[in-house]
C-alpha cells in the first residue's frame, strides 16, 4: 500500500547548491566546462560529496568514478535499492542546469526525507554519475554503463583530441577501468532521474512537470570521406575530387531524410578538413554524425539509405566514404506504473503535467534491461540548453525535487 507521508523540499538550500555548483568550471563569458577527469570534474565531485554527507548518505566512489551517496535504514535488510541521480558534467560551454538539477534534487529529496523522519524500507542510492555527455572521448555514459554492466573495451579505448584513451584518463584521475565490472549494482528496484527537459514543449504548453513517455534511440557516426589535395587556384573544377563538396551533399541528404520522418533529428556538430589550409583542397574531411528518433526502424532506414548515397557519391565526386559507428542506444519507454504514480503526486499536489518523449539522451536509459525506469522533466526557458542561456527557475526546480521525493518515498517505503 502506497505511503501518503507529506513533507516539504528546502527549495532555499536545493537553489543555494544549484548556484554554488554552477561556478564551478565558469568561463568568462558565464557558461561553464567541465570535462570529466579534470580538475573541474574532482572540485564538482568534492563539493557534492560533502552535500550527500551533509544529507546524511554515506558516500563512496567506485571504480569508474561514479559518486554514490547511500541511505541504508536498519529495516532495509537485503532489499534492491532504489536509484536516483543524473550527471554533473557537461559539455563545452555549457549550462549549470543539465544533469546537476537531477544530482542535487536527489540530494535535496532524501536530506528532506531524512529530516522528516521517513523510515524507508528499501535503501536508496544517489548517484552523480560519471562523463555522461561523452564530449570528451565520444563513448559517453561510462558512469551508468558501468552501474548497468554494460561497458564496451571499445569505449574505454576511445580518446579524446590530445590522444588521450578512456581508460588513461580515468587511470590518471586515480581509477580502476580494469575493474569497472565491479561497479554493477543488481538487482535494483527502479531508477529515477529529475532533469529539465531541454526544450521548449513544457514552456509552450504551461505545464510544470514532464512526465516522460519514454527516450530516443541514437547513433553517432564518425564519417571519413577521402578526395584529392590540389592547388586551389590551378586545379580546374572540372578536375577536382573535392571531398568538401561530397561532405555538403552528404550532410543535405541526411538532414532530408531526418525531415522525412516525425520524432527524427539529425545533427552534424563536428567538422574537421585536412590539412585544412585556406589555398589547398583539402585532401579528407572528418564529421560527426548524431541521428536520434523513438523509433529505431527510421534510423535503420535513413543509414541504409545513405549507404547508397555513399556509392552515388564515390562515381559522381571521385571520392571514398566510410563511416564507423562509435555509439548506438536503443529507444527506451519508461515503466508504466511509474507513470501512473508520477501523474496521480501531480494530481494531488495541483501541479500540471503532460506526457512527452525525450529526444535527448540520459543515463536513466541504459537500465532498461535492469530496472523499471521513470524520468521526471521541468521545464528549461526558451528551450535553452547546452549553452550559457541554459536556465530553469527556481520554483520549476523546487517543483520537480518535491515530485521526485515523493515518488521515492512510494517507491522506497512500500
Amino acid at each position: 500500500m502506497e505511503q501518503t507521508i507529506k513533507c516539504t523540499i528546502n527549495a532555499g538550500r536545493l537553489w543555494r547548491h544549484i548556484e554554488e555548483l554552477g561556478r564551478i568550471g565558469r568561463n568568462a563569458d558565464g557558461s561553464i566546462t567541465r570535462f570529466p577527469f579534470t580538475k573541474e570534474d574532482l572540485a564538482a565531485q568534492t563539493l557534492i560529496s560533502r552535500y550527500m554527507e551533509e544529507a546524511g548518505l554515506s558516500v563512496e566512489t567506485d571504480a569508474a568514478g561514479n559518486l554514490i551517496g547511500r541511505w541504508t535504514d536498519p529495516g532495509c535488510k537485503n532489499n534492491p535499492p532504489v536509484l536516483t541521480g543524473s550527471h554533473y558534467d557537461t559539455v563545452l560551454n555549457g549550462g549549470r542546469f543539465d544533469g546537476t538539477l537531477g544530482v542535487l534534487g536527489a540530494i535535496e529529496a532524501v536530506q528532506t526525507m531524512k529530516e522528516a523522519g521517513i523510515r524507508p524500507a528499501y535503501p536508496i542510492c544517489v548517484i552523480g554519475f560519471k562523463d555522461e555527455e561523452g564530449n570528451r572521448f565520444g563513448y559517453g555514459m561510462i558512469g551508468s554503463k558501468s552501474i548497468c554492466g554494460i561497458v564496451s573495451e571499445e569505449g574505454l579505448d576511445s580518446e579524446d583530441q590530445d590522444g588521450v584513451s578512456l581508460r588513461q584518463a580515468m587511470t590518471a584521475y586515480g581509477l580502476q577501468p580494469e575493474q569497472v565490472q565491479t561497479c554493477r549494482i543488481a538487482p535494483v528496484k527502479a531508477m529515477l532521474e529529475l532533469h529539465i527537459e531541454q526544450g521548449k514543449v513544457l514552456e509552450k504548453h504551461q505545464k510544470q512537470i514532464g512526465i516522460v513517455d519514454g527516450i530516443a534511440g541514437l547513433v553517432r557516426y564518425r564519417i571519413v570521406i577521402h578526395g584529392e589535395s590540389g592547388h586551389a587556384g590551378a586545379t580546374p573544377m572540372t578536375e577536382r575530387k573535392d571531398p568538401v563538396v561530397a561532405m555538403s551533399k552528404w550532410i543535405l541528404k541526411v538532414t532530408q531524410l531526418a525531415k522525412e520522418k516525425p520524432f527524427c533529428v539529425a545533427t552534424v556538430g563536428s567538422i574537421q578538413t585536412f590539412p585544412g589550409t585556406c589555398n589547398i583542397i583539402a585532401d579528407r574531411v572528418e564529421f560527426t554524425l548524431d541521428l536520434r528518433s523513438i523509433h529505431e526502424q527510421d534510423i535503420c532506414e535513413i543509414m541504409q539509405t545513405m549507404e547508397t548515397e555513399n556509392e552515388w557519391l564515390e562515381q559522381t565526386e571521385g571520392v571514398c566514404v566510410s563511416q564507423h559507428l562509435e555509439q548506438r542506444l536503443s529507444p527506451v519507454l519508461c515503466d508504466m506504473k511509474l507513470k501512473e504514480q508520477l501523474q496521480k503526486i501531480c494530481e494531488t499536489g495541483e501541479y500540471s503535467y503532460m506526457y512527452l518523449m525525450s529526444g535527448a539522451g540520459h543515463d536513466s536509459m541504459n537500465f532498461k534491461d535492469v530496472c523499471p525506469l521513470g524520468m521526471i522533466f521541468v521545464p528549461s526557458e526558451g528551450g535553452y540548453s547546452h549553452r550559457k542561456e541554459e536556465f530553469t527557475g527556481k520554483a520549476d526546480c523546487a517543483a520537480g525535487a518535491q515530485v521526485l521525493m515523493e515518488v521515492l518515498i512510494q517507491q522506497s517505503c512500500t
